[in-house]
């Protein structure tokens, strides 16, 4: 288990914003990626595809609108964005006010850390009569997870068409906690809001506002919600056949 930082991440090139990776092969992830990006005004994080991967984009902060070709279509603060493998997709910070968004993959798209992704005056486009896959979902109102300490929403699963990720919204009132079931893959929790303090092997660690948690498989801890706010959090893990 590793606790970063979306701030401590390695630069990379995609179009005209700051990109970073946080969660990656380089670090020892073999399953599932992060990364964290911030986009001034009228920047674009440049059309793509994922050959095999799987991707989960979450508005921070700001907003803007995911492309397609000539297609927009709105994203704001709070929404989940998933890609299937092989849809052209991009994002462009259409407003008037900076834009935070981060990314999980799964499995891992190294061609994306090597700037083999970054055309953006040849960019790919969807093929006429194409009935996109991708989905942007207010994360807040996703279906409930039961049985959960707290207030569990599933964002996106296999139940909702996915095969390489799932992604969990994670709200934790004032005294809640909860302890991770290891799992069979990888995984990364990212603290949204509030804060926490994690308990694993005897150490105690304190969370604060974008901190992440790395888990290798079979990886487990307590985490419980601290201060006068509600916590807020995301947990996306790779699916394993």
């Amino acid at each position: 288990m590793q606790i970063l930082n979306l701030e401590s991440g390695t630069s990379f090139q995609m179009g005209k914003g700051k990109n970073w990776r946080v969660v990656h092969p380089d670090m020892g992830a073999t399953q599932i990626t992060l990364n964290h990006g911030q986009h001034a005004p009228g920047q674009e994080f440049t059309q793509h595809i994922h050959d095999e991967s799987e991707d989960m984009i979450v508005v921070l902060e700001g907003g803007g609108h995911i492309r397609q070709g000539d297609v927009y279509t709105p994203i704001i603060a709070g929404d989940g964005i998933f890609v299937p493998a092989r849809e052209v997709h991009g994002t462009v910070n259409t407003t008037d006010q900076p834009a935070r968004l981060i990314s999980f993959q799964s499995p891992p798209d190294m061609a994306l850390y090597r700037g083999e992704r970054d055309h953006p005056n040849n960019s790919p486009t969807p093929e006429s009569g194409h009935r996109s896959g991708v989905q942007v979902i207010p994360m807040a109102k996703a279906g409930p997870v039961f049985g959960k300490s707290g207030d569990w929403r599933s964002v996106v699963s296999p139940e909702k068409g996915s095969q390489h990720l799932s992604l969990d919204y994670v709200q934790l009132d004032v005294g809640e906690a909860f302890t991770h079931d290891p799992l069979s893959a990888e995984s990364i929790y990212v603290l949204i809001g509030g804060g926490a303090v994690v308990q694993t092997n005897g150490e105690t660690s304190t969370l604060g506002l974008r901190d992440v948690i790395f888990l290798n498989p079979e990886d487990t801890f307590s985490l419980s919600q601290t201060g006068s706010e509600p916590t807020t959090l995301l947990h996306c893990w790779a699916l394993v056949k």
